[in-house]
């Protein structure tokens, strides 16, 4: 009894195997496409971006952060650094 089912689960293991393997596999990047279109609401927006800040957001943060991510960078010094690694008590 054992080994039939054993031989049964075998069997359908390898039937589910070949199954998969018959499918049209997926172009290369299509998933990555896919999330991308999938994330943009409205494409107008997208391709001509409002000039006001976002809706009750602090324009002067918003510049500031704005400011921040297109200058600061890491330098060759700060990748070099230690970096501390503790698996704590």
């Amino acid at each position: 009894m054992i080994r039939k089912t054993i031989f049964l689960c075998g069997v359908i293991c390898v039937m589910a195997s070949a199954g998969g393997c018959a499918s049209q596999p997926a172009p290369l990047g299509g998933a990555v496409r896919s999330v991308m279109e999938n994330q943009i609401y409205d494409y107008e927006a997208a391709t001509n971006p409002a000039p006001d800040a976002v809706e009750g957001g602090d324009p002067y943060r918003l510049d500031a952060a704005l400011e921040l991510y297109r200058t600061d960078g890491a330098t060759p010094q700060d990748s070099q650094a230690p970096f501390p690694f503790d698996f704590g008590n």
